[in-house]
């Protein structure tokens, strides 16, 4: 008998494991000076009806200011040598955050038949940018605008205001929001989903702050740091457009209150693990030859050429189509099924018999 190799593919726990997300956990709001820097280069686009929502704009402008990110309005763009249209789709594309107030009027339609305003939210929405959107409280909404809203609505939270100072105010409130969003990320490693708090990548060595909340979330953390037995896990991590594969070599806990507990994780960057899978070779036959073979002796009557070598079980198919297999009209077309049907057949056993165990 000739050489029997085989060798099998090892999950790792996050492909078994479902997900595990600290759904308490809540972005803190930053400090001063780390408000101040995250907002240093940002620009808010504001867009609304101009004749209609005058007041209202220069009320969401100072919001923006009040947070230190400049704001960008038509109405400061000064001379340009492009049209209308392209010079303030321009400066949505160089903005970071879109901020909609929304009224009683549609606006005068484009070319393209959506309002300026509503152009620009859609554009906006094309760039990727972060959105928030605000709409005047009351009933007197034209047609247009009203479809606008709701086509909004379908997709974000549009809340309403009263006056231009309760605008200005949410405005406010909402960019240090989004500030605290972007200032805490979420963070996923292995099959853990929580908030962290700070994120240091060294190139080879990553250290992740992180407060967690979720009482399986903080056990599982803990559990990643191995014992005598068993070194710290090796998992993916994955947080702001990265990922890269690490091993825990280190997890520092320490509780801050009843509800949460303040992770400092130590991981070093691991290679890319190479998941194999179910390989079998008998007598340099593969995992293909084999189902074929064994698809071949039941539905054809064909002889396995691995019973003489006591390897015939490698092949055995229980199946209960013998009558088929009896059956003239059957063996007639052998030659047709075998280069056809067969190979079908072949396929689909062999994405079964295939699968990694």
């Amino acid at each position: 008998m000739k050489s029997y190799n085989m060798s099998m593919r090892r999950q790792s726990r996050s492909e078994v494991e479902p997900l595990l997300i600290d759904r308490a956990a809540a972005a803190e709001l930053p400090s001063a000076d780390a408000l101040r820097e995250w907002a240093a280069e940002k620009r808010a686009f504001i867009s609304s009806v101009m004749a209609e929502l005058a007041a209202e704009r220069q009320a969401a402008a100072a919001g923006v200011r009040a947070v230190g990110l400049r704001p960008v309005m038509f109405e400061e763009f000064g001379g340009r040598d492009a049209d209308p249209e392209e010079a303030y789709l321009a400066e949505v594309e160089g903005s970071d955050i879109y901020i909609g107030i929304m009224g009683k009027r549609y606006g005068k339609p484009l070319k393209s038949r959506f309002s300026p305003t509503h152009a620009e939210y859609r554009h906006a929405e094309q760039q990727a940018l972060r959105m928030a959107v605000w709409t005047l409280d009351t009933n007197e909404r034209e047609g247009p605008e009203q479809s606008f809203l709701d086509e909004v609505r379908t997709f974000y939270v549009a809340p309403k205001f009263s006056s231009v100072d309760d605008l200005r105010r949410q405005v406010e409130d909402r960019l240090k929001a989004i500030a605290a969003e972007d200032l805490a990320p979420w963070c996923k490693l292995g099959n853990l989903v929580f908030r962290a708090t700070e994120i240091e990548d060294r190139g080879d060595v990553i250290q992740v702050k992180a407060r967690v909340r979720g009482d399986a979330v903080a056990r599982a953390l803990e559990a990643m740091r191995g014992d005598k037995f068993r070194r710290g896990t090796v998992a993916r991590i994955t947080w702001s457009g990265r990922s890269k594969y690490a091993k825990v070599t280190g997890v520092h806990v320490t509780t801050t209150s009843g509800k949460s507990k303040m992770f400092r994780l130590e991981l070093e960057v691991a290679d890319d693990p190479q998941d194999r899978s179910w390989e079998m070779t008998i007598n340099g036959k593969s995992p293909g030859d084999l189902t074929e073979s064994a698809l071949r002796t039941v539905l054809f009557g064909e002889p396995s050429p691995f019973t003489d070598r006591y390897m015939g079980f490698a092949t055995e198919i229980i199946c209960g189509f013998f009558s088929l297999r009896r059956s003239r009209t059957l063996a007639g077309r052998s030659r047709f099924l075998a280069h056809s049907g067969a190979r079908v057949l072949t396929q689909i056993a062999m994405r079964s018999f295939s699968k990694p165990m």
